[in-house]
């Protein structure tokens, strides 16, 4: 306890000798150096929050908050009340216990409104809860949807007629809100009528009306024909068929030339049209019996009469016998009914560029190259060959060498490879900027107020430093009338006391002794 003591009190003696406008700046850069210690340390130990549930609705809100409640779990509400944030390390265990409990519902009542069982409930009110029931169920469904934030469902199902002539169909429209940067594809919206029209008895997906929060019409008009219907998927139909035979030989060109140094193109012309094809094919030499008509006469008669004169007369019979037979023949025929399938590629058309051979001159630099001619022509055959083009439906391909721009791979590839390469490290960007911060506060606080503290220690104590020296000259001048000689190479107070000069000094000349303390002390 003793050095310490020592040392503080040290600090106190050189503090207090330094001037008031000096101590209160290093009173100043200390208590600064201690409250950025300290707000680094709080926010090191800050808690981060991560998002559960966004977009949320009023029930919905309250119903998670009141379940982080009960479980005792810090969380955060946005201001505008949709987002609830928690721990971010339990937010993967919050959204599956929050998903097993039903929440969120997505601010819709589903099937779970028939757990409450009400007695005097009449059927108009049960028709009503079931309507709303179907409503819900159908708009969580739709809510689980990657593209949608959320949605709502209307129908309208009328009543029951006796008479089919006057019986109407039910209809439904859908309301979404769709999340930011995000955009629906045509069939996704066919999807969702069809979602709907399928739940739905009696209904069909042209009586679904899908609109947006801003009002657009998402789904195609109940006028739209087949055909119209038909042309949007042809083109997606046509899309995907170039990308995938672009990718397939582009796939197979950059094995060959290198990652990155092929670019593909195809166009493809199809043929939509459905052709039903019908043939027949008559044989002459092998007819088959078409029908067969037989008719069979038979007429039999006998008998004899005879006169009063008694003249007898024999009588004689007869017998008559007529058949008539018709047979029809018919050429054989052969009926062949064909469908021919729509998509049927009429012409292709391919375009590939490579990129050259890059050498270096007697500068360092790369200077272009095309690739040689024979090259070329192997690469178009195999091009022609994994396409599978036919020259006789006129299907073209060319393949060109040219120099390749670099520019985005040095920019922006460069730049997200860089990003990429820094994700796993951000956690620990917190870390590295308090050591950063604690570094530039030893640099530029704690290393000028030491600094400062030792010139004040060594400009105080370099006085008695200064007053030993001439109480020693003093000394020697009281040794000089008289009084006993230091020892040779000792002339400090030090040496004094060892060799018990002190003493013999002040016996010699007290008065002379005690104005000499009195000096070096002050």
């Amino acid at each position: 306890m003793q050095p310490f003591s020592a040392i503080f009190s040290s600090l106190q003696q050189n503090l207090t000798a330094l001037p008031p406008g000096r101590r209160m700046a290093l009173l100043a850069t200390g208590l600064l150096s201690i409250a950025l210690v300290v707000g680094l340390v709080f926010w090191s130990n800050q808690v981060d929050y991560g998002v559960v549930y966004s977009g949320l609705s009023s029930e919905d809100a309250g119903a998670v908050v009141k379940r982080l409640q009960e479980k005792k779990i810090p969380y955060k509400i946005s201001p505008s009340g949709d987002t609830v944030s928690a721990p971010a390390d339990r937010v993967p265990e919050l959204r599956m216990e929050l998903a097993s409990a039903g929440l969120p519902r997505g601010g819709h009542v589903g099937y779970e409104i028939f757990d409450q069982k009400s007695l005097g409930a009449t059927e108009f009110e049960q028709q009503l809860n079931y309507r709303r029931a179907l409503q819900g169920e159908l708009a969580r469904t739709i809510n689980s949807l990657d593209e949608i934030q959320q949605s709502r469902v209307h129908i309208a199902i009328p009543k029951e007629s006796l008479f089919i002539d006057q019986q109407k169909k039910p209809t439904a429209s859908i309301t979404l809100k769709l999340k930011s940067g995000r955009s629906l594809r045509q069939n996704q919206v066919d999807g969702v009528a069809y979602l709907v029209a399928s739940s739905i008895e009696g209904m069909s997906p042209d009586d679904v009306l899908v609109v947006d929060s801003k009002g657009n019409i998402l789904s195609r008009p109940p006028g739209d024909t087949k055909m119209a219907k038909m042309s949007t998927s042809q083109v997606e139909y046509q899309r995907n068929m170039e990308k995938d035979l672009a990718g397939q030989v582009q796939s197979m060109l950059e094995n060959v030339v290198g990652k990155g140094k092929a670019v593909v193109r195809v166009s493809a012309d199809l043929d939509f049209r459905v052709t039903e094809k019908t043939e027949e094919t008559y044989d002459p030499e092998s007819a088959v019996v078409r029908s067969t008509q037989k008719q069979t006469e038979r007429n039999t008669a006998g008998g004899g009469t005879g006169t009063a004169a008694g003249a007898a007369t024999a009588g004689s019979g007869s017998e008559r016998e007529k058949s008539d037979e018709t047979v029809n023949y018919e050429i054989n025929r052969v009926v062949n009914k064909t469908i021919l399938p729509a998509g049927e590629i009429r012409k292709l058309s391919i375009a590939v560029v490579v990129d050259g051979v890059y050498t270096k001159n007697d500068k360092g630099e790369e200077a272009f190259q095309e690739r040689p001619k024979k090259e070329i022509e192997q690469l178009e055959d195999l091009v022609r060959k994994s396409a599978g083009l036919n020259t006789t439906r006129g299907d073209q391909v060319a393949v060109t060498s040219m120099p390749f721009s670099h520019a985005d791979a040095d920019g922006s590839g460069s730049s997200a490879r860089w990003q990429d390469s820094l994700t796993p490290f951000l956690p620990f960007v917190r870390y590295i900027v308090i050591l950063a911060a604690l570094a530039l506060v030893v640099l530029f606080i704690v290393r000028p107020f030491l600094r400062g503290l030792l010139a004040a220690t060594s400009s105080v104590s370099m006085e008695p430093q200064s007053l030993s020296l001439s109480a020693s000259r003093e000394i020697s001048g009281v040794r000089r009338e008289g009084a006993p000689s230091l020892p040779e190479g000792r002339t400090d107070m030090t040496a004094l006391s060892h060799d018990g000069m002190v003493q013999q000094l002040a016996g010699a000349d007290a008065k002379k002794f005690a104005e000499l303390l009195r000096n070096w002390l002050k």
